[in-house]
């Protein structure tokens, strides 16, 4: 009985869009010296790394972006730099509070205030729009729960190589940006939404239009490109640490979490089966034929793959299986980074591989 609520509670977490966020770690203390804030964390596999990160606590209400100071880190907790509060609170001890890659949520954090427009989709969603004048579009997918705020950090270089720029809400996205639908579907559906944000692109004229998808927006952009009649219209994707096969990706945050893999199979299974998620207002999704690593062949579009084996949050190794089956795929590593923050952890090695691939397949 108490394996089957697990499982249960996992699938309805997977399928669920609301409630509040889950900090990986709790503040163990906030330090002020010399007009510096410096915030204590403790040692994890999420806490390591020195690149500059955001910190999110009061369920993603809160931000900070920050930096570990090695100066000052002990064996069992990592001591981090505050560089920029992007809202006005801090956070006390025993706060819960997690570290991702964002550096920002808006685009005035990254420089682009009063550079973008807000354009709405048929399907009543709001993204913001970076115009150009160029014939080349990106459009910006985030993963799973993370919000437009995700993707920004790649405006800069993609302003600098003269394209326009489409960054979009998804349908589960809080309210105004997104229709604040309750329930996800995993990508099942979702990614005619990338199509209505395809389609406006094609509309207003564009050459070239590259899909860049992150974790979960990965796989819905892998979902259009094998499903959309639409396709034709896109020339590359760009996938940032792509979920790529949910079943395996349960199967690895079972083992992670020190139960067998098989507990994950039966998330899957009761994501499909169950009949009490219909009860629970949930609707079944066969999640087996969402896979990109089974046998969804995606078109001859160029794709670049970047991740990091120490990704830690999907099963990242699916990677060179979707490359082994798509020969178009170009996969670089970035070492050490965690799920989302290749660009934190290694920026030069990140947009140069971006920059390169655009250039040989001349995007």
């Amino acid at each position: 009985m108490i394996v089957y609520l697990k499982v249960l509670a996992a699938a309805i977490g997977l399928l669920k869009m609301t409630g509040p966020f889950k900090g990986e770690c709790k503040v163990r203390a906030v330090h002020f010296q010399d007009g510096v804030v410096y915030i204590d964390l403790p040692v994890n596999a999420e806490t390591k790394s020195n690149a500059i990160h955001s910190l999110f606590w009061n369920s993603r209400q809160s931000h900070a972006v920050v930096q570990a100071e090695q100066t000052q880190t002990q064996r069992s907790l990592v001591r981090y730099r505050v560089l920029r509060q992007l809202t006005q609170d801090l956070p006390e001890a025993g706060t819960a509070a997690s570290l991702s890659g964002w550096l920002g949520s808006k685009p005035d954090d990254f420089g682009f205030d009063n550079q973008y427009s807000i354009v709405t989709l048929p399907n009543g969603t709001n993204g913001w729009f970076f115009d150009n004048n160029t014939e080349n579009w990106v459009i910006h997918i985030h993963g799973r729960r993370a919000g437009k705020g995700e993707t920004l950090r790649n405006l800069q270089q993609f302003a600098d190589l003269g394209y326009k720029q489409y960054v979009m809400s998804m349908k589960t996205d809080p309210k105004p940006d997104g229709l604040g639908k309750k329930v996800s579907k995993l990508g099942q559906n979702e990614w005619s939404e990338i199509e209505e944000a395809v389609l406006l692109a094609n509309s207003s004229g564009a050459r070239n239009i590259i899909l860049f998808g992150w974790s979960q927006g990965a796989m819905m952009s892998g979902l259009f490109l094998t499903r959309s009649s639409h396709a034709k219209f896109v020339t590359g994707a760009i996938f940032d640490s792509p979920l790529l096969d949910y079943r395996n990706t349960m199967r690895f945050q079972a083992e992670r979490g020190g139960y067998d893999r098989v507990l994950g199979d039966r998330v899957v299974d009761a994501i499909r089966d169950s009949k009490l998620i219909r009860v629970l207002g949930y609707r079944n999704v066969d999640v087996d034929q969402i896979s990109l690593v089974s046998d969804a062949l995606l078109p001859q579009v160029p794709v670049l793959v970047l991740y990091s084996m120490n990704d830690g949050h999907v099963a990242i190794e699916d990677v060179h299986r979707f490359a082994e089956m798509n020969g178009a795929v170009s996969l670089v590593e970035i070492a050490q980074a965690r799920h989302c923050r290749l660009f934190n952890e290694d920026k030069a090695t990140y947009t140069n591989a971006i920059s390169s691939w655009l250039q040989a397949n001349q995007i």
